[in-house]
């Protein structure tokens, strides 16, 4: 399974204006859909370049059960 992210190089001060980065989410179609909307926006807001979309592997957790 992958998971997806916005990044970013800019730095914009807490509570000020909108924030396009976000943390890492289950790469759905749905989420993946509404992060590329989000992406057209940073980069409308910003300029090209200045956000892309990360993908990683999920780390699958395994609990081990006491024998």
């Amino acid at each position: 399974m992958k998971q997806i992210r916005i990044s970013s190089h800019v730095e914009r001060p807490p509570g000020k204006g909108q924030q396009f980065v976000c943390e890492w989410m289950e790469a759905s179609l749905m989420n993946r859909w509404l992060l590329k909307i989000r992406l057209s926006e940073a980069l409308s807001a910003h300029g090209e370049g200045s956000h892309w979309v990360e993908t990683r592997d999920k780390e699958q957790t395994r609990k081990s059960v006491a024998a």
